[in-house]
């Protein structure tokens, strides 16, 4: 089996300069059925096809994604302006809600089909599910250890101790 290797974040990142201060510059996976991917430059994704299978690995964070090549629209690139936090409040944010118990974590308000992703403070992923029909997922955190853990939903994080 042939094993290709898309560095692509060295290459992108001559392509849109130091300029990282104000825009979070990310490669964007397009699927068949119009649902995307975002990975940030900042965290090095690196795509691999390996036979029928692309793999997408975020070098700094762990996040992984892999799915059927015949699943795989195309690459697209983007960037997002950075909230400042005084003149760039991002607004968008305000409808998802993220509820915590001792066994469940239940986030409510976002899109259909959205990957909510759970990772340690190591940046391991340790729990992952998707949004319902209706935007709600409730994941199970019974089997997590104490400590600290950052929640992925879209565009949208939570951290929270357990």
């Amino acid at each position: 089996m042939k094993k290709y290797i898309m560095a692509i974040a060295v290459a992108l990142a001559t392509t849109f300069g130091v300029s990282a201060a104000d825009y979070a510059y990310t490669l964007v996976l397009n699927r068949t059925d119009g649902t995307k991917s975002n990975f940030l430059f900042e965290n090095i994704p690196v795509a691999t096809v390996d036979g029928d299978v692309l793999t997408i690995v975020e070098n700094i964070s762990g996040l992984s994604v892999e799915l059927p090549i015949s699943e795989f629209a195309s690459f697209t690139f983007d960037k997002e302006e950075i909230p400042d936090g005084i003149n760039n409040v991002a607004t968008n944010y305000g409808n998802v809600t993220f509820g915590l118990s001792r066994e469940t974590l239940d986030v409510m308000g976002l899109s259909e089909d959205v990957t909510i992703m759970i990772f340690d403070a190591a940046g391991k992923l340790r729990v992952e599910g998707r949004s319902d029909v209706n935007g709600a997922a409730t994941l199970n955190i019974s089997g997590l250890d104490k400590g600290v853990y950052i929640v992925k939903a879209g565009n949208n994080t939570f951290k929270f101790i357990r």
